[in-house]
């Protein structure tokens, strides 16, 4: 029988992403938070594995390679935050 262990306390992160930093793919893309960062089964090198909403309000994850994206702020103004996605909620339309 194959047993195999993981010890992420000595895997080092590329020091440019981390865990729960806000990332868009360099080709234009939803905001996405990072939820892992380093190698994964399989696959050569680092990845990042990031989760983000679609359109439809659908959880979606998939693995990026660190020059696909770039790093984004945390937080955005309220400025460009988009009503129309509330107006499926019940909120009055504007004329």
């Amino acid at each position: 029988m194959l047993t195999a262990t993981l010890d992420t306390t000595n895997t080092l992160q590329p020091a440019s992403y981390r865990v729960g930093d806000v990332v868009t793919l360099r080709s234009g893309g939803p905001r996405m938070t990072v939820t892992h960062v380093g190698p994964v089964a399989l696959v050569e090198g680092d990845w990042l594995v990031c989760q983000w909403f679609d359109e439809h309000g659908e959880l979606r994850q998939d693995l990026f390679a660190l020059d696909r994206v770039r790093l984004e702020p945390r937080s955005i103004p309220a400025g460009s935050v988009q009503l129309q996605q509330f107006m499926r909620f019940g909120f009055p339309k504007r004329a």
